[in-house]
C-alpha cells in the first residue's frame, strides 16, 4: 500500500515537472513570436540589406532564447550588409562589429554546426582584420558544416577569393570543389564576380582551379565574359 507521504511527494514532483514544462513552453514561444524571417544568411548585398530592417527583432529573439545558438546566428545575418557595405562613422562600425563578433561567439559556441554563422564570421574577420580569429578557419568550418549548402557556394568562394592568406592547403582543396559545383550548376557568373573582387592570389587561385576543370573558361574569366 502507498503511504500518504509516497503519494505527496508524488503529487509534487509532478506539480514541479508540469511548471518546469510550462515555463519551457513560454520560453520557447516568446522566442518564437518575435523571431523575424530571417533564418538563413543572406549571400547578396540585397538580401542583406532586407534582413538588416529586421535587426532589433532578431536581437530580442536570441536574447529571449538565450542559448539557442540558432537564434544568435539569425540575429548576427542582419548585420550581414557590412561584407558589402561601406561606412563613414568609425566609432559606430566599431561599436556595431563588437556587438555582431559577441553575437557569432554565441551562435557558434551553443550551436556549431552552422555553416551560414561560420561564413558571416569568416568574411567580416577577414574584411575588418579581427584579431585572434583565422578567416581561413572559420571558412573551413562552413565547408564542414555545409559542404552541400549550394546556396552558400557563390559567397563562400567570394569570401575564400579575398583572403589575404590563402596558403592553406586543405582550404585550397574545399575552395576547388566548390568552382566545380559552380560550374556543373550554371553559376559561371559567380566565380567571374569572385574572380573580380579576389586578391592577386586569389586569382591565381581561380585561374590554376579552372585550368584543372575547364581551360577554355580561363581567358573568358579573364575578360569578365559569361
Amino acid at each position: 500500500m502507498t503511504s500518504p507521504t509516497t503519494f505527496r511527494s508524488f503529487r509534487i514532483a509532478t506539480l514541479v515537472f508540469a511548471i518546469v514544462l510550462g515555463a519551457q513552453c513560454i520560453w520557447m514561444l516568446l522566442a518564437e513570436f518575435s523571431r523575424p524571417d530571417v533564418n538563413s544568411m543572406p549571400t547578396n548585398s540585397q538580401s542583406a540589406t532586407l534582413a538588416a530592417k529586421h535587426r532589433n527583432d532578431a536581437t530580442w529573439a536570441a536574447w529571449i532564447g538565450a542559448v539557442r545558438g540558432n537564434l544568435w546566428a539569425d540575429s548576427a545575418y542582419t548585420y550581414s550588409d557590412f561584407l558589402w557595405a561601406n561606412f563613414s562613422n568609425n566609432s559606430e562600425l566599431t561599436k556595431s562589429l563588437d556587438l555582431v563578433r559577441s553575437k557569432l561567439d554565441r551562435a557558434v559556441h551553443y550551436a556549431p554546426d552552422q555553416p551560414g554563422a561560420w561564413l558571416l564570421l569568416a568574411g567580416l574577420a577577414s574584411r575588418y582584420r579581427w584579431s585572434r580569429l583565422d578567416p581561413a578557419e572559420a571558412m573551413k568550418m562552413s565547408y564542414y558544416t555545409g559542404p552541400s549548402e549550394l546556396q552558400l557556394i557563390p559567397l563562400r568562394l567570394l569570401v575564400t577569393a579575398q583572403l589575404e592568406n590563402l596558403n592553406d592547403e586543405e582550404l585550397l582543396q574545399l575552395a576547388r570543389r566548390d568552382i566545380r559545383l559552380l560550374l556543373v550548376h550554371q553559376g559561371r557568373p559567380a566565380v567571374i564576380q569572385a574572380y573580380q573582387s579576389a586578391t592577386p592570389a586569389g586569382k591565381l587561385f581561380i585561374e590554376q582551379a579552372i585550368g584543372e576543370i575547364d581551360p577554355t573558361f580561363v581567358e573568358p574569366l579573364r575578360g569578365g565574359m559569361q
